[in-house]
């Protein structure tokens, strides 16, 4: 793990140097929310998943060029993004790869094909109505190779072998596996997603997106496994948005799976307003309600979220 950790920390400053255009990005995304729960009403200012990065590309002629991101969460709020590590930085998305007109490939810590799948389906995705407190699947891996196909009439496919579990007896590369094949058009988007030995379940996820005028219907269906137990659960996610005027967005979301939690339901709506290109303020509400009522809470927040 030392090694790895080391070898990241040599790479970024090597790639930055060897690139043309390095970008340095980030987002700070924060809100004040009130949480009802069994024990009482809590007021807590959160960040939602804040972030900094670098990322950038290397031609090397031929049509093929080295690409490279390292991304870390951050917390300005309280300065502990990892708290299960009490860690000021907390890994996302970070790898190194080849691109050109064969594919990409690339090699690190990636979000997986079937948690990529969803493409925009999750419209509270990393807030407190994120679809992982309903589904299983929503899986950032390190050790992980990843193949995508260069998108060919509109047709696109992906596949990442990842390190297994380790004391399960899988703990070699490809010994899990995500899978997933999409079409994406002006008309609509479907994906079809499986995930094989993954984190102990064997998944399958059909996403389907649809824009219709200045609206967007979102639906996903989803079965998984848990290989330990052989129990099967099956669970959706049905999501609407809709701009209003030129600046505001409404959001309803829709999610159901015993999967997390027994009788599990999620519902959330929201709304965004524009202010600028790179900001926007926003408003949301989620009740996620079980069979278990201590996980039972409703989740009130207002906040900002900027992007550079």
């Amino acid at each position: 793990m030392k090694l790895k950790i080391l070898s990241m920390l040599l790479l970024v400053p090597v790639l930055y140097l060897q690139s043309e255009e390095p970008t340095v990005y980030g987002k700070l995304w924060i809100s004040v929310e009130s949480q009802d729960t069994a024990s009482g009403t809590e007021v807590d200012m959160v960040s939602n998943a804040s972030r900094l990065g670098i990322k950038g590309s290397m031609d090397f002629g031929e049509g093929i060029e080295a690409i490279y991101q390292a991304e870390y969460e951050v917390d300005p709020v309280d300065g502990t993004a990892d708290e299960s590590k009490d860690r000021t930085f907390k890994q996302r998305n970070s790898f190194v790869g080849l691109k050109g007109s064969m594919g990409t490939i690339f090699l690190g810590k990636h979000d997986t094909a079937t948690k990529k799948s969803q493409k925009k389906i999750d419209l509270f995705n990393d807030l407190a109505g994120d679809i992982k407190n309903i589904l299983q699947g929503e899986n950032r891996m390190s050790d992980l190779v990843g193949y995508t196909t260069p998108k060919i009439n509109g047709f696109s496919a992906t596949f990442n072998a990842i390190k297994g579990t380790e004391g399960l007896g899988d703990d070699s590369i490809g010994d899990s596996t995500s899978t997933s094949i999409s079409y994406d058009s002006e008309n609509f988007y479907i994906a079809l997603a499986f995930d094989s030995e993954l984190k102990g379940y064997d998944s399958t996820r059909l996403t389907l997106q649809i824009p219709f005028n200045r609206s967007q219907l979102g639906i996903m269906f989803q079965d998984s496994k848990k290989l330990s137990t052989g129990v099967e659960e099956d669970g959706y996610v049905i999501s609407f948005s809709q701009k209003v005027g030129d600046k505001g967005t409404l959001k309803f979301q829709q999610a159901e799976s015993d999967m997390k939690l027994d009788s599990g339901k999620q519902f959330s709506f929201g709304y965004d307003y524009k202010l600028s290109s790179k900001a926007k303020a926003f408003f949301f509400f989620t009740d996620l309600s079980g069979d278990n009522r201590s996980k039972e809470k409703e989740i009130t927040g207002i906040g900002f979220e900027y992007k550079f």
